[in-house]
């Protein structure tokens, strides 16, 4: 399984490079499914400077996660309500009403569906400054990290699995 992920990814950024892990990070940030944080490390394994990976995705993340505040703002409850139960968006709703973008900065951090919060954010109203905010802090800090770990223990995991 290790084995395939890497040569998916090696076939990835072969073929896409920065612009592939730039698209995957908008994607990611309010309807793609694959955290963008295993595309970061496996690339910076793979020999890619990595903090240009890490700003690039960045970037991404934050313009996925505008894209989402808006879509969560304009079309977000109808749609919260045909994918979650009443009980589960209102859980989320008290979450915003008691940490704000404090909820924001932790989801943008964590492997927590970062997707979930950019269309909250916008159906909960949260301010778009602080969302912007909280959003550049928590996806810089993931990436960063995600990034430098793959690019200092990847190579030994490559050598370890003989890749």
């Amino acid at each position: 399984m290790f084995e395939g992920f890497i040569l998916a990814v090696q076939a990835f950024v072969a073929a896409y490079g920065f612009g592939g892990v730039f698209v995957i990070a908008v994607l990611e940030s309010f309807i793609f499914p694959v955290p963008t944080a295993t595309i970061v490390a496996p690339v910076t394994a793979l020999g890619a400077d990595p903090f240009i990976v890490a700003v690039i995705a960045t970037i991404g993340s934050v313009i996925g996660g505008v894209v989402g505040y808006y879509l969560g703002d304009r079309i977000g409850r109808p749609v919260a309500e045909k994918l979650f139960k009443e009980k589960h968006i209102k859980k989320v709703e008290q979450w915003y009403e008691k940490y704000g973008a404090w909820a924001v900065l932790i989801a943008a951090f964590s492997p927590v569906p970062f997707k979930v919060f950019t269309w909250f954010s916008g159906i909960c109203e949260l301010g778009i400054k602080k969302f912007l905010i909280a959003s550049i802090i928590g996806r810089t800090a993931q990436f960063f990290i995600a990034a430098y770990v793959g690019s200092f223990v990847g190579p030994w995991l490559l050598g370890f699995f003989g890749l």
